[in-house]
């Protein structure tokens, strides 16, 4: 049904029929809503809970601690050898 169909529609009702359409509409709008605010909480809740999961990962002793601990050692002995594994990881991946 087209926006002009509707209205026609609406002008062949009671002015008690127009009522119970907006009301009706209302509803379906605050409901549509609600789901929407419902369902944007629930996903910064799950985002919430994966970060604090993984936040024992990074701490020391953690399994992901030394990938960005400044205190730890150097993955490449280099920044030759740093550079050569980015060029090296560029032209594979271009």
């Amino acid at each position: 049904m087209t926006k002009a169909e509707i209205l026609a529609a609406l002008k062949q009702m009671t002015t008690e029929e127009r009522l119970e359409i907006i009301e009706a509409t209302s509803r379906m709008m605050r409901e549509e809503i609600e789901e929407k605010a419902n369902l944007k909480a629930a996903r910064k809740q799950r985002l919430r809970a994966s970060a604090e999961a993984a936040i024992p990962l990074y701490e020391p002793g953690g399994k992901l601690h030394d990938l960005w601990s400044s205190d730890s050692e150097p993955y490449y002995d280099s920044e030759e050898e740093l550079l050569q594994a980015l060029n090296a990881e560029v032209k594979t991946n271009a």
